[in-house]
């Protein structure tokens, strides 16, 4: 996920494609893979009837439909799924992910899903980071290392030192008086933008300007809605979980927008 702090006239916290509520995010991510059809009715289903989303217990038979909802992502980038994966000689098709609410986390198959961007940029990163004159210009590794630099380590597994929800801590930022932004790229099935949604509305916030598109570039670059208080709710259509990746333009468009306080464009013109 990605955060900016911006001390500007109007200081402010942006944060995207952001893990908020463990409750609420977990039923979105299921909920997202259903409605654009990665996963069946009955898998769906069988899911919500087994699987408890407020409790982090895994029982045996919702540890079997977490199985077959993460198999079902398996072959797909779950970052963005509309991208496509790697499929370059090296077979370095999978990367971890690193976080995830602990209903998901506590099975094996979460840590082994594919993922990524390019799609190969992670091919790229290993490869570079690993070259004696790049970690020398870095100053890395001065130890000398016995191992290769890897993007994700297996040393520390199912870590779970994180509150189970911030939404408090948004709360207090806002009554302080900071600006929150929270946008979505609405192609990522880690952290969905159902998820995101559902997260917000935890909040009760009184609604200050309706959901509506925005543009850039005579194009609708994604949907927000603000809240009183402080709090704007942006989509971005297309663009999976590091939105900048997928969409830089429209990623720059709100970027700017929030570093200067102003709304969204609600036109094309």
């Amino acid at each position: 996920m990605e955060h900016s702090l911006c001390l500007t006239n109007s200081p402010g916290i942006k944060i995207g494609n952001a893990v908020i509520h463990d409750p609420t995010d977990q039923i979105g991510f299921i909920e997202y893979a259903w409605s654009h059809a990665i996963i069946s009715d009955k898998l769906y289903h069988n899911i919500i009837k087994e699987c408890d989303v407020h409790q982090s217990n895994l029982t045996s038979i919702c540890a079997i439909h977490m199985r077959g909802l993460l198999e079902a992502y398996s072959d797909i980038d779950i970052y963005g799924i509309y991208a496509p994966v790697c499929l370059s000689s090296t077979g370095s098709t999978l990367r971890k992910l690193v976080t995830a609410p602990r209903l998901f986390s506590q099975h094996d198959l979460w840590h082994k899903l594919p993922s990524g961007y390019d799609p190969c940029t992670e091919d790229y990163v290993v490869k570079y980071f690993n070259r004696e004159d790049v970690q020398r210009a870095l100053h890395a590794n001065v130890t000398k290392l016995s191992y290769p630099y890897t993007p994700c380590s297996d040393v520390i597994r199912r870590w779970n030192d994180s509150p189970d929800t911030v939404l408090p801590i948004m709360q207090r930022l806002l009554k302080a008086g900071l600006r929150i932004w929270v946008y979505s790229g609405d192609t990522d099935g880690r952290v969905p933008v159902t998820s995101t949604r559902y997260s917000i509305n935890k909040m009760g916030l009184k609604i200050k300007e309706e959901w509506r598109a925005w543009y850039h570039r005579k194009q609708v670059g994604g949907w927000m809605v603000t809240y009183e208080g402080g709090l704007t709710f942006a989509t971005v259509r297309g663009a999976g979980h590091q939105v900048p990746v997928f969409a830089p333009d429209q990623s720059l468009s709100l970027f700017s927008h929030f570093l200067s306080a102003s709304t969204l464009p609600s036109s094309r013109f």
